[in-house]
């Protein structure tokens, strides 16, 4: 089983707050940010004999997915086999994964997330380290994650302050670390904790990758994010896909972004040839989709 603990948590359980990703699970958000994700571990764990999977936010592990939601504009795209790459690039080895994890034919029916992601895209020396908040959503991660042996850690807690620490410990064992944060972004003053708490971890830290990822509705948050680390002297790429424009305002994402903090030789290439492909297939409009991949 995995070692499940738990840590005083500074996140308001207030209405702002409550947040449950099972609404969003498996829209344009979680497919682009999965597909980067499975690149850059697979590259990571390639180039070093250890890793340490690090994720601040990890909710449920694995999501059902009800006749109808976001999912069908995001991997109910990509479900079927027809049209759909399934070569050995980036796109091609997520879709894999994604399929051995979830469940469904016609449509899925399941959909897993980071922590199952990581789990199975990593070898089996590999340590992952999870931190959730929601008290519900922690003890459905240890469920979902039951059958793996204890190189996982569970602690139901807030997971942005015990980051830098967790990055550093990891790095000062020899092995390679990749950190995922994934916050819901449901109060406006996490546009500035969660860069702050991703910068203060960069610092405390000489090797390990961070990938911050965010959601997209206008880029007036998002650009001022990216200031930020510039402010700071934080060396980082971004990597935005647009799926719906960001002139046509809607109640769901039209894309999401993610800041790589030292990404691995090669991953910003993968991530520019994943793009066209998810883009063209994941557009609400037809070819209309954007890639913003910038580095500073």
């Amino acid at each position: 089983m995995p070692r499940v603990s738990s840590s005083p948590s500074r996140y308001r359980q207030d209405a702002a707050s409550d947040y449950r990703h099972r609404f969003h699970a498996g829209n344009v958000g979680d497919v682009w940010k999965h597909c980067v994700l499975v690149e850059v571990l697979r590259r990571t764990a390639a180039a070093h004999d250890g890793i340490v999977y690090v994720e601040s936010h990890a909710g449920e592990g694995c999501y059902v997915l009800g006749p109808t939601g976001e999912w069908t504009e995001g991997i109910g795209r990509l479900w079927g086999a027809d049209g759909v790459p399934v070569a050995d690039d980036a796109v091609g080895r997520y879709l894999r994964l994604a399929r051995a994890l979830a469940s469904g034919e016609a449509r899925p029916d399941r959909y897993p997330g980071s922590p199952l992601l990581a789990r199975a895209a990593l070898p089996e020396t590999a340590t992952l380290a999870l931190w959730e908040a929601d008290a519900a959503s922690c003890e459905r991660l240890a469920t979902a994650l039951a059958p793996n042996e204890p190189r996982v850690a569970i602690t139901c807690g807030d997971g942005l302050g015990p980051l830098s620490e967790a990055v550093a410990a990891a790095e000062a064992r020899g092995a390679g670390v990749v950190a995922l944060v994934d916050p819901p972004f449901t109060r406006k003053s996490d546009w500035l904790a969660v860069p702050d708490a991703v910068i203060a971890a960069a610092a405390a830290s000489a090797r390990a990758t961070l990938l911050l990822w965010y959601p997209l509705k206008s880029l007036t948050r998002p650009n001022a994010m990216i200031a930020r680390f510039k402010a700071a002297g934080v060396a980082a790429s971004v990597a935005e896909l647009v799926t719906t424009p960001l002139e046509h305002q809607r109640s769901r994402l039209n894309g999401s972004g993610l800041v790589l903090v030292r990404p691995p030789d090669g991953a910003l290439a993968a991530i520019a040839a994943a793009a066209p492909i998810l883009g063209a297939r994941l557009a609400t409009r037809p070819g209309a989709w954007s890639l913003r991949l910038a580095s500073w």
